[in-house]
């Protein structure tokens, strides 16, 4: 699925648009939004996907991407890079002490040497955010947009999956090799985690036991889909928990499932 929606801005006419980037284990996509309307113009997603044993493999597939649709090399008012990585810590804003990013990280994770730190300070939960970041993908990008703002994949979910109505929400995303949740209740955040998970059964084993540590009732519990689910696994989650839904910007709709699942993070306003 190369091109998703092909009304592509005409060149010098982009200032009052948004260009939105996204790396993560399906690959690479981006699209275009019209600020003013709120309407997508361009959405766009790679035909190779991200092995992350393979990760100089993906930077080559980008950097040609890249080269390949001018439409990336264009002025924007605003730029989003968003990065999936499994490499990330929560900190409350009060118990965080700037200068000390590569200790509360390293504590986890191992660093790569091409990979850098950036922070994100979410204010609405006070909360800071630390998270790996490979530095060759960024300085790709910035070779075609020098100024651009990089927030870890699960920050637009925690700052829109608040503003849903349900009260017991579960974001829960799969692609092979990992999983991420993240659980609400109500605008309090529960639970943030990732996990490694080659096949789906270990992802939705680490999604029970998420549901056992908050202690929502399934019955009462929306769970919102992303990433790479087969059908017949959705269709299988049905007998655990009465809400299954695609997690989705409701002003952006996209054309199908697939892409509701695996791009919807690029429409959302960040």
């Amino acid at each position: 699925m190369p091109v998703a929606v092909t009304n592509q801005p005409e060149l010098g006419k982009t200032a009052e648009k948004r260009l939105s980037i996204q790396a993560d284990l399906n690959g690479f996509s981006f699209c275009v939004t019209d600020i003013l309307r709120n309407k997508l113009l361009y959405l766009f997603k790679s035909n190779f996907s991200w092995d992350r044993a393979h990760t100089d493999i993906f930077i080559k597939h980008v950097d040609d991407c890249i080269k390949s649709h001018p439409v990336l090399k264009q002025q924007y008012n605003s730029v989003d890079f968003i990065y999936d990585t499994p490499k990330y810590v929560l900190i409350p804003k009060h118990l965080y002490k700037k200068g000390e990013e590569l200790q509360y990280i390293t504590k986890l994770y191992q660093l790569e040497d091409v990979e850098e730190i950036d922070i994100i300070e979410d204010l609405e939960k006070e909360i800071v955010i630390l998270f790996a970041v490979n530095s060759t993908i960024l300085n790709l990008l910035r070779e075609f947009q020098p100024s651009f703002r990089i927030f870890p994949a699960i920050f637009p979910v925690m700052k829109h999956l608040i503003n849903f109505n349900e009260i017991n929400k579960i974001f829960f995303k799969y692609n092979k090799g990992e999983t991420s949740i993240i659980a609400f209740e109500g605008k309090r955040l529960l639970f943030c985690n990732n996990f490694p998970a080659q096949h789906f059964n270990t992802a939705l084993y680490y999604l029970f036991l998420a549901v056992k540590q908050i202690q929502f009732n399934p019955e009462q519990t929306t769970i919102f889909v992303s990433g790479s689910i087969p059908e017949i696994e959705l269709m299988n989650m049905t007998k655990y928990f009465s809400k299954i839904r695609y997690f989705r910007n409701s002003e952006i709709p996209l054309k199908d499932h697939i892409s509701e699942m695996q791009l919807s993070l690029l429409t959302f306003k960040l």
